[in-house]
């Protein structure tokens, strides 16, 4: 399967706002289209009827990534955010980023139940849910919140919740980190989004992340 953008939303490097005040928000850009991405693929997979192995390691993937994503927003973007803000609207917008992770946790848990005692239909309905809420979390935080991390955080606060994601991640999830988010993009777009990354990164990358993130069925059965 692609994970071209869907119907309607433009790609990372389409979409307005992807530079502020000199903060590249290209991976949060990336990240958010591949959680869309896997959300297609999870339906798509309900829809035919399938709900075996390769859909639940592709959600269990799925899954992981989102919640150290959310993990690490929690540690290091919304509370430092916080401690900069002053203005009623700028806190309600981070007031709304703890509102919709919240909201999004839940669903997560009834589409995990749903999977695990093969009820597709029950999967089928929370997973779309799950779709409506967390993309309109990410059009949100692209469209509110971002811009409140460039203005009050600069690259440097930026850089700073990178770390905090690499350090939740660890070595072993970053290292599937990097070839999930290119999973089925545009070569050019995944040139760039690599281009993004150290050197060493782009040949472990190349040598060993991707070969080792393909051994691994997601989303479509083998044969």
């Amino acid at each position: 399967m692609s994970a071209d953008a869907s119907p309607g939303r433009p790609g990372a490097f389409q979409r307005p706002g992807r530079i502020r005040d000199g903060v590249d928000f290209s991976l949060m850009y990336g990240a958010h289209d591949a959680f869309v991405r896997d959300l297609d693929r999870l339906a798509a997979a309900l829809r035919a009827g399938r709900a075996g192995p390769a859909v639940l390691a592709g959600w269990q993937t799925f899954t992981r990534q989102l919640r150290v994503h959310h993990t690490a927003e929690d540690a290091a973007l919304w509370p430092a955010l916080h401690a900069r803000t002053a203005r009623e609207e700028e806190r309600e917008v981070l007031a709304a980023m703890e509102r919709e992770h919240a909201v999004i946790d839940p669903l997560l848990a009834r589409v995990d139940a749903a999977l695990g005692r093969g009820d597709g239909a029950a999967a089928a309905v929370h997973a779309a849910e799950l779709a409506a809420s967390l993309t309109a979390h990410m059009d949100h935080e692209e469209q509110a919140a971002l811009p409140l991390v460039a203005r009050y955080l600069g690259r440097a606060g930026w850089d700073r919740f990178g770390a905090e994601l690499r350090r939740t991640h660890g070595v072993r999830g970053g290292s599937e980190f990097i070839p999930w988010m290119l999973d089925g993009t545009r070569p050019a777009d995944r040139s760039r989004l690599l281009a993004l990354f150290p050197a060493p990164v782009r040949i472990a990358y190349r040598a060993v992340f991707r070969r080792r993130y393909d051994r691994v069925r997601r989303w479509i059965p083998a044969g």
